[in-house]
C-alpha cells in the first residue's frame, strides 16, 4: 500500500481535489486533478460542510497506513564527488524532507545485504537514508582521507536534494564504518554518528603503519561536530572492547556528547554474523564473527532513538 495525501483548495470557480502520491521516487511526482463545477454545489447543503473538510485537509495530511519495510524500495544512485562518482542505495521515507543518514559498510569493500537492510529500517523510521560504496576511488587504501573528503561532499549533496531540503545528516558505520567519525570532524552538518564495533585507532592493531597524512577516528576527537554513540562486544577480538573504551575518554575530555554500549558476550559484527566468503564464524586471522540477536536488536533500536534525538527538528 503506498502513501498518498490529499490536498483540497477552494476558489471562485471550482472546488479542486488534488490526489497527490507521496514522492518516494521522482518518477512518481504525477498529479490527477479532479475538478468539481461550483454550479453542482448545493448552495443550502453541501458547501459549508466541503468549506469545513477544506480547512481541516489544508492543515491535516490524511495517510494510508505505514509501509511495510518489505514495500519499500530502494532506488541505486551515483553521487558526483571528486576524483568520480560515489555509489549507493536510497531509500526514501513517506513524508519528506526528512533529515538524511548515510550508511557505512565494514572493511569488506562495498555494501552488504545487512547495510541495505538498515537504510530500509532507517527509511521506515522517517530518514532519508543511503547505503554508500564509500571506498569507490580510494586506490584501496583503507584510510585514505581522499574517502572521509568524498563522503563530506555526499554529505552536502544529500542535503540539496529535496527529499532532504537542507536538514541535519546522521552516519551509521560498521567497523571500518568508523569513518562517520572522520566526516563529522569535516561538515558541521553532521550531527549524530552511531558506530557499531568500531575501528578507532588501528594503530595499536599489529603491523598496522600509517603515513603522517592519515588521520584516524581518534586523531580527530576535538573536532567532531556530532554526537557519537558507539555499540561494541565485550569478546570482540578483532577490537578489543578497550579501544571503544579509550574513544570514549578521549572524546568525553573534549568535551563531546558520547556515549558507550557494551554488549556482554557479543563479539565483532554481533549485528551480521560472518561473511558471505566465511564457511564457519571464524576469519582466517584468527577473529570469530557471530550473530548476537539480543545485542542487536537492542543496538537498532538505540541506535534509531539516538538518530531521532539528535536529527529531528522541534
Amino acid at each position: 500500500m503506498s502513501f498518498r495525501f490529499i490536498n483540497a483548495e477552494l476558489n471562485a470557480n471550482a472546488l479542486s481535489v488534488r490526489d497527490e502520491p507521496c514522492p518516494f521516487f521522482k518518477r512518481y511526482n504525477t498529479m490527477q486533478t479532479k475538478r468539481v463545477p461550483r454550479s453542482k454545489i448545493s448552495a443550502g447543503s453541501c458547501r459549508p460542510a466541503l468549506a469545513v473538510v477544506i480547512l481541516i485537509l489544508t492543515i491535516t495530511a490524511v495517510a494510508a497506513p505505514t509501509p511495510s519495510l518489505s514495500e519499500l524500495k530502494g532506488m541505486t544512485v551515483s553521487f558526483p564527488v571528486e576524483g568520480g562518482a560515489m555509489s549507493g542505495v536510497l531509500f526514501v521515507p513517506a513524508w519528506t524532507p526528512a533529515p538524511a543518514v548515510i550508511v557505512l559498510h565494514t572493511k569488506g569493500l562495498a555494501v552488504e545485504p545487512a547495510d541495505v537492510k538498515f537504510a530500509e529500517t532507517l527509511a521506515n523510521e522517517g530518514f532519508v537514508a543511503v547505503a554508500v560504496n564509500y571506498l569507490e576511488g580510494a586506490g584501496g587504501k583503507l584510510w585514505a582521507p581522499v574517502i572521509d573528503e568524498r563522503l563530506s561532499q555526499v554529505v552536502d549533496l544529500l542535503r540539496e536534494r529535496p527529499e532532504v531540503g537542507d536538514k541535519p545528516v546522521g552516519v551509521v558505520g560498521f567497523s571500518l564504518g568508523a569513518h562517520g567519525i572522520l566526516v563529522s570532524a569535516l561538515n558541521p552538518a553532521v550531527k549524530a554518528v552511531v558506530v557499531y564495533y568500531g575501528a578507532y585507532d588501528p594503530r595499536k592493531a599489529k603491523g598496522k603503519h600509517f603515513g603522517p597524512d592519515v588521520k584516524l577516528p581518534i586523531d580527530v576527537v576535538t573536532e567532531v561536530n556530532a554526537a557519537v554513540m558507539m555499540l561494541h562486544g565485550s569478546l570482540d577480538n578483532e577490537v578489543p572492547v578497550q579501544i571503544a573504551r579509550d574513544m570514549e575518554a578521549a572524546l568525553k575530555s573534549a568535551g563531546k556528547k558520547v556515549e558507550l554500549v557494551v554488549y556482554p558476550g557479543a563479539y565483532h559484527r554481533f549485528d551480521r554474523g560472518p561473511t558471505a566468503r566465511m564457511s564457519g564464524n571464524r576469519t582466517r586471522d584468527g577473529f570469530i564473527y557471530q550473530y548476537d540477536e539480543a545485542a542487536e536488536k537492542d543496538a537498532r533500536k538505540r541506535t534509531i532513538a539516538w538518530f531521532h534525538t539528535y536529527l529531528d527538528g522541534p
